[in-house]
């Protein structure tokens, strides 16, 4: 029996429906793809935006505490020298997490926060540091019965040495952490939260 050519027709305009289907169900796969990866973007971008920012916030409102106790009592006493500590602590959480900056995709906004960061953490090191060899050099201080006349000076010396470089420590971060407002500024759009 031989088939007509209506019959190959027919069945031809059933594949046709089938690979019509097919690349249809591709093609909203591939857009619903293309959307969910987007909006997973954007969601990932304004949660990392919102984590810096609240770090940024955070280390700021302890920078500021820490600057109030320097008018307070001891102007480098063991609190200050803590609030000071923990501003550093507080910003070690950015350390930890820095690979996430790369989800803000803002390169120059990405530029200025780890500047920042680094800029404002490095001088906060050494001020930490150096209280830390001012406090032992002062105890070493107290019995200079146990020392020469010329090593009594050279500590001496050392120690002013060490208290210029503390307080330029302390004006460079004060200069850095006048920024931090304008940083948080930039970041609340994408974290669509004020800071």
């Amino acid at each position: 029996m031989r088939q007509s050519i209506f019959d190959f027709v027919d069945n031809l305009d059933t594949l046709l429906a089938v690979i019509v289907g097919a690349l249809l169900a591709t093609g909203g796969a591939m857009v619903a793809e293309l959307v969910q990866d987007r909006l997973g973007q954007k969601r990932k971008e304004r949660d990392a935006a919102r984590f810096f920012g609240e770090i940024l916030a955070s280390v700021d409102l302890i920078l500021d505490r820490a600057f109030a106790t320097l008018e307070v009592g001891d102007r480098w006493g063991d609190v200050t020298i803590r609030m000071f500590r923990t501003a550093f602590n507080e910003a070690a959480i950015y350390e930890r997490n820095r690979e996430r900056l790369f989800e803000i995709r803002d390169m120059d906004l990405r530029r200025v926060i780890h500047v920042h960061f680094l800029t404002e953490m490095v001088p906060l090191v050494a001020l930490i540091e150096q209280c830390g060899d001012i406090t032992a050099l002062e105890k070493d201080l107290k019995h200079p019965e146990m020392l020469s006349d010329l090593q009594v000076d050279a500590m001496n010396a050392e120690l002013e040495s060490l208290k210029v470089a503390r307080e330029g420590a302390l004006d460079a971060i004060r200069n850095e952490h006048a920024k931090t407002e304008e940083i948080c500024r930039k970041l609340e759009p994408l974290a669509r939260v004020e800071f």
